[in-house]
C-alpha cells in the first residue's frame, strides 16, 4: 500500500518543508479530501508559507486517484492572487506527476471536465497529450494558445477554431476571471500549441489527455523542483 492510500479522509501530512517561491519559504501537504459523491478517492496538493506566526495557504493541486487501475485524474490548480506569478502553478502539477510517479500511479490523465485552456497547455508542455494527433485536424473544438510579443503582457490570448465555441466560452466565469482575450487572427501575436476542450455546457465525446512522454515529464519536474529547493 502506497504512502498516499494510507491516508485517510480529513488527513493532512507534510510532504515537504523544503521549498520556496520568491521570497516566500514553503511547505507542501498532501490532504485527502471528504468524499463528494464521485466514488473516487480525491486528493490535494497545498502549499503554505508562514507569515508573521500564521500559515497562509498560497495555493492547491487536487486530483483524483483510482487505486485499483494506479490511475490518477487532474482536476485543477488554483494560486491565490497575491502569490501568482512565482511559479507556484508549476510547482504544483510537478510535485503532483513526482507524487503520483513515485507511488506507482504511472498513469496520470486530465479529468474530461477541465475547462482552462491555457491549463491543458501547460499539462502539454509536461508530456501530456492526445492519443490520437489526428482529431487536431478533423475537431471543431480546437483553440489555439497564444500571447503577447510583450512579455509583461499576461494575458492568455485564445483563437478559436468555431465561433460558437467562442462565444460559449466567453460567458464562463473562467473566461472572466482568468484574464483570458479572444483573437481572431495571430498577426499581432505568439502561436505557442493547439488545444481540444470540451466546451461547458456543449455536450462533446470525452477527450482524455495523457501523461504520454514520461522522460519529458520526469525530466521537466525535476528541473522545476530543483528549482524551489532551498
Amino acid at each position: 500500500m502506497s504512502y498516499l492510500e494510507q491516508l485517510k479522509t480529513g488527513d493532512k501530512s507534510l510532504y515537504s518543508d523544503s521549498f520556496f517561491s520568491g521570497d516566500y519559504n514553503q511547505s507542501l501537504y498532501l490532504v485527502k479530501a471528504n468524499d463528494d459523491g464521485s466514488k473516487k478517492d480525491k486528493y490535494y496538493i497545498w502549499a503554505t508559507t508562514t507569515i508573521g506566526n500564521q500559515e497562509v495557504k498560497q495555493g492547491h493541486i487536487y486530483f483524483y486517484l483510482d487505486h485499483e487501475t494506479k490511475t490518477s485524474s487532474f482536476i485543477g490548480v488554483k494560486v491565490t492572487e497575491k502569490f501568482r506569478n512565482l511559479n507556484i502553478g508549476s510547482l504544483l502539477i510537478s510535485s503532483w506527476i513526482d507524487i503520483c510517479l513515485n507511488s506507482g500511479y504511472n498513469f496520470l490523465g486530465v479529468h474530461e471536465k477541465q475547462r482552462k485552456p491555457f491549463l491543458l497547455y501547460l499539462l502539454k508542455t509536461y508530456g501530456f497529450d492526445i492519443l490520437d494527433q489526428s482529431m487536431y485536424s478533423t475537431r471543431k473544438d480546437v483553440i489555439s494558445i497564444c500571447r503577447s510579443p510583450d512579455f509583461t503582457d499576461k494575458r492568455k490570448l485564445l483563437l478559436f477554431r468555431d465561433s460558437n465555441h467562442e462565444k460559449t466560452f466567453e460567458g464562463t466565469k473562467i473566461f472572466k476571471t482568468d484574464n483570458y482575450e479572444i483573437i481572431h487572427d495571430l498577426s499581432d501575436s505568439i502561436y505557442l500549441d493547439d488545444v481540444i476542450m470540451p466546451i461547458q455546457n456543449i455536450k462533446r465525446d470525452n477527450v482524455p489527455y495523457w501523461l504520454i512522454n514520461y522522460d519529458k515529464a520526469k525530466v521537466k519536474t525535476k528541473t522545476i523542483l530543483e528549482r524551489h529547493k532551498k
